[in-house]
């Protein structure tokens, strides 16, 4: 049993269409000002041309990187770190968590207008979060996730995760996204834009408003902020997860999973719903989303929900998608901290329908807040619910559990299957390859249910495969009886590539009244995760790890994270990435290898406590025991190395590397380091992105030949992956 540390904000930074600093945003909130308007910073001009949130001007800075994502997303972490104060932490032991949906989505309408696909180098999140980081000392681990437009409360959770179980100290966590024609059109194509101005709950509300924004908040452990005398915001006193596993698009009509993640964090929170002083509601603006979150807000709080004040954000700001969840927070911190509940504009008359709703129409009225809920939703149904106090939250403990390995899933071209898979490990170095190209559907088509599965992109359908292989050999026959209670963390670097590459062609080829909204819809980052919870009926919380080669090793520390917290049961962690021309060109011409071979695939694993798994009669395959992230470079990789051999018995060091100049002086210091026997997986299988980490795992697990005491003798493996900047993940297994 034990006490989870209470986490602290201690810093904020804003940049939204009503200004660049928190204050900014929120004194124009309670002066009623809405910052929806022309758009010139969007690629192209819509027509009709319905306006949105473009973010206000930066001070011109010399030498700022040219991508606007970039530009404001560091601007608003340095906003944030400045005002959290020094800081006796090391480097590496401060991480970033930042949520977004388009990235360097900017990047991708370049490419297409130049044909230079050097412009895809700032595609990937992990790109655009390296260079808004430069230079900030920010050196620990660094992740991107995306689950829509519930992404910066996302990041948040996870931020609350990485400080609990120890991996940093302080993390700079949020959400952003940028002004793009790529989500203007496939919103519009939706037929989700308002001609006027959003009407958040009204009876005339028609639609949302896209708009940029940042949103950024600091966070450590109480005692930590204590020491070094920082400034306390508010503690993060809670937060719950859920996926409605309902459909792609629109929301589960009674709300039933946000009423569960609104259940979660006030439990977590350790509260009552009386005491909640502020509701920041998502409000899109949109009729099923209001009338939902509606139902979900009524479930949860009863007939406690007409005595909470409640405000709608994106009345003023508009619709700020992976970044509202963290800028309305941080406007709810302000709200709490100055004792007023902001105004809600454009909400009269009030749809009958939603007549709980306690909405203020009028001046800024005071109150004694003393906790405030956040609410976010995105596409897929993946809902994300932060509780932040005043007062400090009542001490939790929990039963701490191991996080074991049950089930492997593993779909390569011309290999899908375990018994494939490791005829081919064993027959390693003799040259049998996994070929490079496609997954041949014809080859996964037993594990799909074709219905379904028509319209999803290949990313999605080896995901599901995937999965599909891992339950089956994890003995989970009837998966909805073990799934529903059950959470997925997913990682990939480039996601429905095809998809989203033949969506935008068409956008800048035709103009923003092209976009095919099956397309917009399907090219999600976060759509596998969407489509396991609809598919195996999954309603805990559904994230995605993208941009980075290392998210599918991130996936599994951050679920085994919270495993051993004793947070989860049960979590299905996967990599997965399709074949794309496009990307592979790309990847030729940034790293200077003309060489690389290319491949798709996708490895899913099921990690479970200890305890359930045992409750269950599962076999256990292996044991995460333990796991680390570097953003500093093949010094600190080195250094981590050295370190994992010097505290466990580390038989074998396997490895997913990158391609590029990084490349050779990365796998010389893992083997001047190891002090064992380092297996490279590049030597064995084409480059697949994020689903080399894990499947250097199922590797390591399923054929222990690859050395002479392997992980089924008790003996540890440290598994690593390495990104493109030279940042690594490594995760220690026990067979």
């Amino acid at each position: 049993m034990t006490t989870q540390p209470n986490i602290v904000i201690t810093g904020l930074g804003l940049v939204s269409c009503l200004g660049i600093t928190p204050e900014d945003t929120f004194d124009a909130v309670l002066a009623g000002r809405c910052g929806i308007g022309p758009m010139p910073a969007l690629e192209q001009t819509p027509s009709p041309n319905k306006g949105g949130g473009q973010a206000a001007d930066l001070p011109i800075v010399s030498g700022e990187s040219p991508a606007r994502e970039v530009r404001y997303l560091r601007y608003t972490i340095r906003h944030a770190m400045l005002a959290s104060g020094e800081h006796p932490y090391l480097p590496s032991r401060v991480a970033a968590v930042l949520g977004t949906t388009l990235h360097g989505m900017r990047a991708g309408g370049e490419w297409l207008r130049s044909g230079d696909v050097r412009h895809l180098y700032r595609f990937p999140a992990g790109a655009v979060l390296d260079e808004a980081l430069r230079n900030l000392r920010v050196e620990g681990s660094r992740i991107s996730t995306c689950s829509a437009c519930s992404s910066g409360l996302g990041a948040i959770a996870l931020a609350v995760t990485l400080l609990r179980s120890g991996d940093a100290d302080m993390v700079i966590a949020g959400g952003y996204d940028t002004v793009s024609e790529y989500v203007y059109a496939g919103f519009d194509s939706l037929r989700l834009v308002a001609e006027g101005p959003p009407r958040p709950f009204s009876a005339a509300r028609d639609g949302m408003k896209p708009s940029e924004g940042y949103g950024v908040v600091v966070v450590e452990r109480e005692t930590d902020a204590h020491a070094r005398g920082a400034r306390i915001r508010g503690y993060v006193a809670g937060f719950g997860e859920s996926a409605d596993a309902h459909h792609l698009t629109q929301p589960h009509p009674r709300g039933e999973g946000a009423r569960a993640a609104i259940g979660g964090a006030i439990e977590s929170a350790r509260i009552e719903p009386h005491e909640i002083g502020l509701i920041s509601a998502h409000a899109t603006a949109t009729p099923d989303n209001d009338a939902a979150e509606h139902a979900a807000l009524e479930g949860a709080l009863g007939r406690h929900l007409a005595d909470v004040p409640v405000v709608a954000f994106k009345a003023n700001i508009g619709h700020t998608l992976g970044g509202a969840g963290a800028i309305e927070l941080v406007l709810s911190v302000l709200a709490r901290e100055r004792g007023v509940i902001p105004p809600t504009q454009n909400a009269l008359p009030l749809d009958p329908r939603l007549g709980s709703l306690r909405l203020n129409h009028e001046a800024p009225e005071s109150a004694t807040i003393g906790a405030t809920l956040n609410l976010s939703l995105g596409f897929g149904g993946a809902n994300t619910c932060v509780i932040t106090t005043t007062k400090r939250p009542v001490a939790i403990s929990h039963d701490r559990d191991e996080a074991v390995i049950t089930g492997i899933g593993v779909v390569l071209p011309g290999c899908v299957g375990l018994d494939r898979f490791i005829d081919m490990l064993r027959a390693a170095p003799g040259g049998c390859f996994a070929p490079d190209g496609h997954i041949e559907e014809d080859s996964i088509a037993h594990l799909l249910q074709a219905r379904r599965v028509r319209r999803m992109s290949g990313y999605v359908k080896a995901t599901l495969a995937a999965t599909r292989l891992a339950c089956d050999q994890a003995g989970i026959a009837d998966a909805t009886a073990v799934t529903k209670a059950s959470s997925v963390v997913l990682g990939t670097m480039h996601g429905s590539a095809a998809f989203c590459e033949t969506y935008y062609s068409q956008v800048v080829r035709e103009g923003i009244a092209a976009a095919n909204p099956v397309l917009f819809a399907e090219g999600v980052p976060n759509a596998a995760a969407a489509h396991l919870s609809l598919s195996f009926d999954i309603r805990g919380a559904c994230q995605t790890i993208i941009g980075s080669r290392n998210a599918g090793l991130d996936a599994l520390r951050l679920a085994s994270m919270r495993i051993r917290e004793g947070v989860w049961t049960r979590a299905f962690v996967g990599a997965g990435e399709e074949h794309s021309d496009t990307v592979n060109a790309a990847e030729r011409a940034c790293s200077g290898s003309t060489e690389l071979r290319f491949g798709a695939g996708a490895v899913t694993l099921v990690v479970e406590g200890r305890r359930a798994a045992a409750a269950r009669g599962a076999r256990v395959l292996g044991t995460v025991v333990d796991s680390w992230s570097t953003a500093a470079g093949t010094r600190d990789l080195a250094r981590a190395v050295e370190r994992t051999r010097s505290h466990t018995d580390l038989c074998l060091v396997a490895t997913s590397l990158g391609a590029g100049p990084l490349h050779g002086p990365i796998r010389r210091r893992i083997d001047e380091s190891a002090g064992t026997r380092s297996w490279h997986t590049s030597d064995l299988l084409p480059e697949c992105f994020s689903v080399g980490g894990l499947a250097a795992v199922a590797g390591v697990l399923l054929a222990p030949v690859q050395s002479e005491a392997g992980p089924a003798s008790g003996a540890s493996v440290l598994v690593v992956s390495t990104a493109h900047n030279g940042g690594a993940t490594g995760v220690v297994v026990r067979g």
